[in-house]
């Protein structure tokens, strides 16, 4: 019997606002909600083909990237959480107020309850946390939440990169398809197979860009016209350095690998804590005691200092292993950042290579289309060549794109 009220008790008690229940509810219950839910969403998905076509312009694009990409939401929800931990620091040390109501009763006289019999008082409590602890604390606390922040502009550079490399290779992509419908000797198994490559290169497209965008309601098309372009004239001459974002992300990893070390450290100080604890400033017994105390000789404030000695050597080995541990990651930054410089003199000099090779090509194919042709044999020769050259040259270029993605997320579009 007892069991059964406790059960009917705890169900009750499982009801939330709203009509929401969470313990009430059995697992096969909730469980079978969400395959619902799941299951409707894939039943309403629809194939990309079915979607409408809507065209944005690039900073459109940005604009979405900002407000509905899940990654930038996910780190954005971190920074706010460092912020929030960091002021923490502060709120900790603000006095708490609890309040303490209780109701004393014979049980033969639980009909007759006055005033009297119920007891309440509100209490004040001040808790200082270890003195020696709060300016690390603070510090470590603005380190966390710059690193938060600084990986948060890094994936979003990165997403963006990647969203230019997607327009960017479409639009090569388009450009090739036109120039296969000029080969010469097209056949009908040709184009067949064209048309089936196409249609997943199309789906293959429209999902990358609508995961980057956060956005699965459409077939996005970015027009070209509106993105801004690599100027290589303009990022070569900064291949000589790295970019700001670059160096404080190499500045970040030695710095939290010396706090980790400077925590420890830490636990050589002698610990001081100081609370205060007060009796009742305010007590409603309907008795003799009733009404506000603020009387000071009612009020107690502690303060405790202790020090451990480290006979077992604990604090000292743990120190040792973050002592190394940081000589480990220094040496690992200084080869990250050699290494970061020599992919930046290769790319520096594959970009020349390409640029002069491509000029080369274009001014080979104007020499071509300018020659006169004197039989039938000569202009298919030209023809086939002229497709190979061409052809080479949107190959190239599609290549380079993983170039301009690279300076775009070691650059930024002009931030360095």
């Amino acid at each position: 019997m007892l069991r059964s009220s406790v059960c009917r008790i705890l169900w009750a008690g499982s009801i939330v606002a709203g009509g929401l229940c969470l313990t009430g509810c059995s697992v096969e219950q909730r469980m079978a909600k969400a395959a619902g839910d799941i299951e409707t969403t894939f039943a309403n998905a629809r194939e990309w083909e079915q979607l409408p076509l809507r065209a944005i312009s690039w900073q459109q694009a940005l604009t979405m990237v900002q407000q509905n990409n899940v990654e930038l939401k996910s780190l954005a929800s971190a920074i706010e959480r460092s912020e929030r931990e960091g002021l923490g620091i502060y709120t900790d040390m603000i006095p708490g107020l609890s309040y303490y109501g209780y109701l004393t009763k014979s049980i033969n006289d639980v009909r007759r309850i006055d005033s009297r019999d119920m007891n309440s008082s509100v209490n004040v409590t001040f808790n200082l946390p270890t003195i020696t602890n709060i300016p690390y604390r603070v510090y470590a606390a603005r380190a966390n939440t710059f690193s938060a922040i600084k990986t948060r502009e890094l994936s979003e550079r990165d997403i963006i990169s990647k969203l230019y490399a997607e327009i960017r290779n479409r639009e090569i992509e388009l450009k090739k398809r036109a120039l296969q419908k000029q080969r010469p000797g097209l056949d009908e198994q040709d184009r067949m197979l064209a048309a089936s490559a196409e249609r997943l290169a199309d789906s293959s497209y429209w999902k990358n860009v609508a995961e980057l965008l956060g956005d699965y309601s459409a077939r996005w098309y970015i027009l070209p016209e509106s993105l801004p372009r690599v100027k290589w004239s303009k990022y070569l001459p900064k291949l000589n350095k790295l970019s700001s974002l670059s160096v404080e992300r190499f500045a970040i990893q030695l710095e939290q690998s010396r706090l980790r070390k400077y925590g420890v450290a830490l636990k050589y100080l002698p610990t001081i804590n100081t609370n205060l604890y007060s009796p009742s400033l305010f007590s409603s017994t309907g008795g003799t005691y009733e009404g506000a105390f603020l009387d000071g000789e009612d009020t107690n404030i502690n303060l405790s200092t202790s020090y451990t000695i480290d006979t077992q050597l604990d604090t000292w080995n743990e120190y040792m292993d973050s002592k190394d541990d940081y000589e480990i990651t220094r040496r690992k930054v200084e080869a990250s950042i050699i290494s970061h410089k020599h992919k930046l003199i290769q790319l520096k000099r594959s970009v020349r290579d390409y640029l002069s090779w491509r000029s080369y090509m274009y001014k080979r194919i104007e020499y071509i289309e300018a020659s006169p042709v004197m039989t039938a044999t000569d202009r298919l020769t030209n023809e086939e060549t002229l497709f190979s050259m061409k052809s080479e040259l949107l190959n190239q270029e599609a290549a380079s794109v993983e170039s301009e993605t690279a300076v775009i997320l070691e650059y930024g579009f002009g931030e360095d």
